[in-house]
């Protein structure tokens, strides 16, 4: 009894963060699909596209500058949000922050794929982004390999073939 009181709360630390991790990786795959398209749908626009090559051909350290700018400017969105969730405007802020992540997050993503190959002849960076790709995989390995997710993964699959169903027996095609 007494060897399972000390190990109470590294399991629920434990278990809170497989729960935090597994959110993350489920909103990360739902919600990327979804970025990617937009972005490229506004990648296709004549002034983006013109800026997104010149972005592609960035040196090294101007990648570099490049890839944190979508963060800087978000900085100010995300202090507006905790300002309002501290001022009693809780799910304002909460809308606002999640606004800005989401967007920031499909910036970050399209700059990142622009400049990849350019950040990655940063040795710091390259040698920071191997170790964070290999955590990240392992990361999502095990949190894959737990039958809750699986679960989950197989009601979201079922759920959406009743969705769809539903939707083509309504509105047909």
């Amino acid at each position: 009894m007494k060897g399972n009181r000390r190990n109470f709360p590294g399991a629920v630390v434990r278990g809170a963060f497989t729960v935090l991790a597994a959110l993350w990786i489920f909103l990360e795959e739902w919600v990327w699909d979804a970025m990617q398209a937009c972005m490229a749908w506004i990648g296709k626009l004549p002034g983006v596209r013109w800026c997104e090559a010149r972005i592609a051909h960035l040196p090294p350290y101007a990648a570099l500058v490049a890839f944190l700018i979508p963060g800087a400017i978000l900085v100010p969105f995300k202090l507006l949000a905790f300002w309002l969730i501290a001022r009693g405007h809780g799910l304002l802020g909460l809308e606002v922050f999640v606004i800005a992540k989401i967007v920031g997050t499909a910036f970050l993503a399209r700059i990142f794929a622009l400049t990849k190959p350019a950040l990655l002849r940063i040795g710091w960076f390259a040698r920071f982004h191997a170790a964070f790709t290999a955590w990240r995989d392992r990361l999502y390995a095990y949190v894959k390999s737990l039958p809750a997710w699986r679960a989950a993964k197989a009601w979201i699959a079922e759920a959406r073939g009743t969705l769809r169903a539903w939707v083509r027996s309504r509105f047909g095609n």
